[in-house]
């Protein structure tokens, strides 16, 4: 078995037993900051804006609602990534709705990552980012031709965020491959992508903090991946996105639902995890 497939089939298999332990997600986290109790006022509007967040798509895979004043304010949002077709976006919305309720009963904000999209909803201001809501993957093995590998992934990645960061207020979104071209030459497989409200300023700004922060700590890793809800990215030396079906933009929702635009953030520091 050649080195990168050995490398391939270790990261498939460890990210399997990841999956399971997380319960479908790739990461989740509960904001322990406040309760609500059953059948309180935040309840009620916690359960009014998770059922009207899948009707608030922007056109595509982007949701976002709030319901409520003071204390009892639901901020609520949703991100699919832009290749995925929509019926699979809103399978993946729902199923977050309910296994992350599942997974933080009674806690007033949690944020869960699946491959195809992420949930999050606070009380707060969504696109703040507190540590816990932040993730490193990586994987630990390490590119042969470091150096090489270094220039590649470094030259995608930055052509990927000027691509996203110039998309509209639909779709902020980025993926491509390298060409592989030359002897010893490996394919990386790249994407990024930010929530599409942001400014191109804004979008640019957060995935290079977040590829900055990344390749502080997991330099020449083979593959990995950022998770918040404000930008993420994420490459591998192999295929794991389709460039060949992105969906096309859907329609708005017939009413438009005031909602309230919430101040950016930069993201922090982010939490840590390292494939064995």
């Amino acid at each position: 078995m050649s080195t990168l497939a050995g490398n391939h089939l270790l990261w498939l298999c460890f990210m399997s037993v990841l999956l399971i332990k997380t319960t479908g997600f790739i990461y989740y986290f509960c904001e322990q900051y406040g309760n609500y109790t059953t059948n309180s006022i935040y309840q009620t509007n916690l359960d009014t804006a998770l059922s009207t967040l899948p009707n608030t798509n922007t056109g595509l895979g982007f949701f976002n609602h709030s319901v409520g004043q003071g204390p009892d304010t639901v901020n609520s949002a949703a991100l699919c990534r832009g290749d995925v077709e929509p019926d699979l976006c809103l399978a993946c919305l729902n199923d977050s709705v309910v296994r992350l309720r599942e997974l933080c009963p009674n806690q007033k904000g949690a944020v869960g990552y699946y491959v195809n999209c992420w949930l999050k909803y606070t009380n707060t201001t969504i696109l703040q980012n507190p540590p816990h809501s932040v993730r490193l993957i990586s994987n630990v093995q390490n590119a042969s031709g470091r150096d090489r590998f270094d220039v590649s992934s470094g030259s995608l990645l930055n052509s990927l965020i000027t691509e996203a960061a110039a998309g509209d207020l639909i779709r902020k979104f980025a993926c491509r491959n390298t060409s592989g071209s030359g002897s010893g030459s490996t394919i990386i497989y790249g994407l990024v992508q930010c929530v599409p409200d942001l400014t191109q300023v804004t979008c640019s700004s957060c995935l290079k903090d977040a590829i900055d922060n990344f390749t502080s700590q997991f330099s020449w890793s083979i593959g990995g991946r950022f998770l918040q809800p404000m930008c993420n990215f994420r490459y591998e030396i192999y295929p794991f996105f389709n460039v060949t079906s992105l969906p096309s933009p859907l329609p708005p929702p017939p009413t438009q639902i005031s909602q309230a635009t919430p101040p950016v953030s930069s993201p922090p520091q982010g939490t840590n995890f390292s494939i064995p």
